[in-house]
């Protein structure tokens, strides 16, 4: 990577547009990190108003700052000259990564520091140059991030945080999987949090996801799917059967009856506005990618159509590649799960994947530490659900479910059918109540799965 002028208006310009890139730029950027005075100009506004209002700087903020600081239009010029470029400027996603800023921060810090105890040496003045050499060596070079409490003095501000919260649960964002008796005890999954669903093959671990993003977007969120294992049609084609509950057969084989074609256009003239601009989906070949990937098209969806998703789905993560390589398997498997848990919490995304259970699991309730390859994936989770099917259990069901769509009730496109009984068993829960079993019911050709009924009796232990 070149650390030129090119790449710091890359930085700039992404600055601009992404509040999540801004809030980790604010951390290690500093001014004496650009080039010109104009770029650091740029960036010192930007650093003001983020540190002042928590907002991203807008091009008529810098406008008017420029018009305030120079009085000569001519001194203005050039500052409101690059402002105007960079609001103009798409930025790369490689180019602008977090990753490369950080060790562009690094490269200028040590090239300063290296300047800096050259003219020291000259001037043989031999303390500067070992305490400017070990000051970046300490500091510059490892950037220290992390969040400091300050426990008491801080006590009155973090009671008066949660009063708020309590008052006000909908200035914070917390995406319910829609499975009432899940989310009266985690209260929805929370962005930096990363949530797994555990089961053995044929589990429905697919199929839960796909409900989780449509009660998503059924809510407001909007949702970026990545399939690690299957093609982007096939999940797009799963989300049209969930969604209208006909048989994903039909979708496949294009098998609809008139009335059906009828109802389904229907129903897309009504909901495509409501719809539009909630989900997309990205699929990559297995074993190819890894989260350097999945940002990278996280960036291209922002950059092409402003779209920013606030729940990310892995189906399954387990099919990523680790950012470098360990001593074993299982320790790859963890360094995956971490970054995804650091994709979450540095950008502000609540995630959930699925993973494998141990084959041992496919006649037993899977718990926290079966996930196959790496135990470390409970641990690395804030959350993780397991799909059970017990042996001796299966019962005729009907699936309703009201959407909130303004239509009439969709069940009468979901006649009754012989369902499948399965358990989802609350395996881990990092703030709270685990070890909770809630009964489902599924009806796969549909990509349905719903919480049991309340009329239903209650599985068995």
């Amino acid at each position: 990577m070149k650390f030129d002028l090119a790449f710091e208006e890359q930085v700039l310009a992404r600055s601009l547009r992404d509040v999540a890139y801004l809030k980790r730029a604010a951390r290690i950027c500093d001014v004496h990190h650009f080039g010109t005075k104009h770029h650091a100009w740029i960036w010192k506004q930007m650093r003001e108003v983020w540190d002042a209002y928590r907002e991203p700087c807008t091009p008529r903020m810098l406008v008017a700052r420029a018009k305030r600081e120079f009085g000569d239009p001519e001194d203005r010029a050039p500052y409101i000259q690059l402002a105007a470029k960079l609001v103009k400027k798409k930025p790369r996603s490689a180019a602008a990564s977090l990753d490369e800023m950080s060790r562009f921060v690094r490269f200028v810090n040590a090239q300063l520091a290296l300047e800096k105890s050259a003219k020291a040496l000259e001037d043989e003045k031999l303390d500067t140059v070992y305490e400017t050499m070990r000051t970046v060596s300490q500091r510059d070079l490892k950037p220290r991030e992390y969040t400091r409490v300050r426990w008491i003095e801080e006590f009155e501000e973090r009671q008066a945080e949660r009063k708020r919260r309590k008052e006000h649960p909908e200035d914070y964002t917390s995406i319910a999987t829609g499975f009432k008796r899940l989310d009266r005890v985690i209260g929805g999954v929370q962005l930096g949090e990363l949530a797994l669903v555990l089961g053995t093959t044929g589990r429905g671990k697919s199929v839960f996801l796909n409900n989780i993003a449509y009660h998503a977007m059924k809510t407001g969120y909007k949702v970026a799917y990545f399939g690690f294992e299957m093609p982007a049609r096939q999940i797009a084609m799963r989300q049209d059967a969930r969604w209208l509950k006909i048989a994903y057969k039909k979708f496949k084989e294009y098998e609809f009856a008139p009335s059906e074609l009828r109802d389904i256009d229907r129903r897309l003239k009504r909901m495509r506005t409501k719809w539009q601009g909630r989900f997309e989906i990205f699929s990559m070949p297995v074993r190819s990618a890894d989260i350097n990937a999945v940002r990278a098209a996280l960036d291209d969806a922002y950059s092409e159509d402003r779209f920013r998703a606030q729940l990310l789905i892995f189906d399954s993560a387990d099919h990523l590649l680790p950012v470098g390589k360990s001593e074993s398997f299982r320790l790859d498997q963890a360094n995956v799960y971490w970054a995804c848990k650091g994709l979450a919490e540095e950008e502000g995304y609540a995630v959930w994947s699925s993973t494998q259970a141990g084959k041992e699991y496919a006649n037993r309730t899977a718990t926290a530490e079966s996930a196959s390859e790496s135990y470390d994936k409970g641990r690395i989770s804030d959350l993780m659900v397991s799909l059970n099917e017990p042996k001796k259990h299966s019962r005729a069901t009907k699936v309703v479910d009201d959407d909130g769509d303004d239509e009439e009730p969709e069940d009468a496109m979901s006649p009754a059918t012989k369902g499948r009984y399965l358990e989802m068993h609350l395996a881990k829960y990092r703030d709270g109540e685990s070890r909770l079993t809630i009964p489902l019911d599924a009806e796969f050709e549909k990509m349905l799965i719903q919480e049991a009924g309340a009329d239903e009796p209650e599985a068995p232990a």
